[in-house]
């Protein structure tokens, strides 16, 4: 019976203990800050490439721009996997002006603009590398 009780005890603090390291990591990963995507979270938002999908969803937000424009450069992008794709896209129009916007991309391909805003003063290091 002793013996029983002492393994039970010993897997239990096992147990324990793993799930203590298990919460530093998660702390440690909630603790970074900034622009480092390196470390993301599954469905979490992570950098992308500039694919022809991400492409569209820039020339989706451009329509939403008061006034007959187009899309000159795409500067940077992050993506979330949902029930489709989330873009969070920055790029610039043929007057250089910079833009943000995010674009919903269902998984039947059609695209929805959510916001387009315009980047204003000096934009942050996230979203704009520094030679544009």
């Amino acid at each position: 019976m002793n013996k029983k009780l002492l393994v039970v005890a010993l897997g239990s603090l096992a147990l324990v203990a793993c799930s203590a390291q298990d919460v530093k990591t998660t702390n440690k990963a909630n603790m970074q800050t900034g622009c480092d995507y390196t470390h993301a979270i599954p469905g979490g938002w992570q950098q992308g490439e500039i694919t022809p999908e991400v492409m569209a969803a820039a020339q989706a937000a451009v329509k939403d721009i008061a006034g007959d424009h187009q899309l000159k450069n795409v500067i940077h992008v992050t993506q979330q996997v949902v029930a489709g794709m989330n873009y969070n896209v920055t790029f610039s129009i043929e007057n250089h002006d910079v833009y943000t916007a995010k674009v919903f991309r269902s998984l039947k391909n059609t695209y929805t603009v959510d916001s387009v805003n315009k980047k204003v003063g000096s934009a942050s290091n996230c979203d704009v590398p520094n030679n544009l």
